[in-house]
């Protein structure tokens, strides 16, 4: 075997995709008996992602027009944003695997990856009930990542806990996402459809009790949970060692303001297909595109992280100017290069909070 990847999630797949393309001999390896299950996501991405795939409607249940953000004490502000998709992930993780496997990408489904061992210039990898012999190994296996504790890149790492459930719901706006400032980190509302939200709350530790308040704030009634562990971006984590590389969760290439992780995902993936193809060193690769963007969304999230209820009110009506909403509206929420500095600009008030920033 030429490559295998571990993990068949949408950043293992999709890297499988576009590295078949360029006639590489690939196989996924799948520790679940089928792609897409369990689902430990929101669901809601930018359109930024149809610049890597086009994504069929059937996937797409319903588009995001509107935020509006709430503060502690009622307040909020509401701005326009370009459309966001919410999708079936399920279906989403199908479709890429799909992709993959029209261009020649061999699937393995029930194996666990275990460990690994060097055989002269190949590695043997071995699940739970048999072994593969490999050139190139490639964990995209998830925030607690075997292949990164197995090669000895594990490093340290940090995670929070994100519970979310879909519900019925009232009163909720089809196209409008409602974030709750001050339960957990931050809670959502993101509709499904006029009587169906997916309800969430991210924090630390013990995010249930936040969340209970959210759904009971909100009169939902819990169809299903959809929960599971975050990992938060970390700059000095080791994504390569040798014919060995981390991409996705594994890499915890994850947006720490949203705890959003699949379009840096798969942007990581074409640095990986590029290094591999090119024989180019992807962590430099991966790290001149998407580094800086990470280390604003986790300094974003270490300021807000240290707000007490005060500073959110403060924010929330800060935020309602519309001069501040404008800068909003024009830009994309997955790379606040872009817009962080212009917002600052317009409001210096702001710069007060940096000094909430954890180093």
């Amino acid at each position: 075997m030429e490559i295998a990847i571990i993990g068949g999630g949408p950043a293992g797949s999709f890297l499988a995709y576009s590295l078949a393309k360029e006639g590489k001999e690939v196989t996924v390896f799948e520790e679940h008996k089928e792609i897409g299950n369990p689902i430990q996501c929101s669901g809601v991405i930018t359109q930024e992602i149809e610049k890597l795939i086009s994504i069929p409607k059937s996937i797409i249940i319903n588009k995001i027009t509107k935020v509006r953000f709430y503060s502690p004490n009622g307040n909020f502000f509401e701005t326009k944003i370009k459309p966001d998709y919410v999708f079936v992930r399920s279906k989403l993780d199908k479709y890429i695997a799909s992709l993959a496997k029209k261009e020649g990408v061999k699937f393995e489904f029930n194996k666990k990856f275990i460990n690994f061992e060097k055989e002269g210039k190949l590695l043997k990898l071995n699940f739970k009930n048999s072994s593969e012999n490999t050139k190139i190994l490639i964990g995209a296996d998830g925030p607690f990542s075997t292949v990164a504790k197995a090669a000895g890149i594990f490093g340290k790492r940090d995670f929070i806990y994100g519970m979310q459930a879909r519900a019925k719901i009232k009163n909720q706006e089809k196209n409008r996402v409602d974030i709750f400032l001050g339960y957990g980190e931050f809670g959502w509302s993101i509709p499904e459809s006029k009587t169906v939200s997916r309800i969430g709350v991210v924090k630390e530790e013990n995010p249930k009790e936040d969340f209970d308040k959210l759904v009971k704030k909100l009169k939902a009634t819990i169809i299903n949970y959809q929960s599971g562990m975050i990992p938060l971006y970390n700059h000095k984590l080791k994504t390569q060692k040798n014919n060995i590389y981390l991409i996705g969760d594994a890499a915890t290439m994850v947006k720490a303001s949203t705890h959003g992780g699949l379009l840096f995902s798969m942007l990581a993936a074409e640095d990986l297909k590029d290094s591999i193809i090119n024989n180019k060193n992807y962590q430099k690769n991966w790290k001149r595109r998407l580094s800086k963007e990470l280390w604003l969304n986790k300094k974003i999230r270490d300021t807000l992280k240290n707000f007490k209820d005060k500073d959110f009110n403060e924010l929330v009506k800060l935020f309602s100017q519309n001069k501040l909403k404008k800068i909003l509206e024009e830009n994309v929420r997955d790379y606040p290069s872009k817009f962080l500095f212009k917002i600052l600009i317009k409001e210096p008030r702001l710069l007060k909070f940096s000094k909430k920033v954890l180093y």
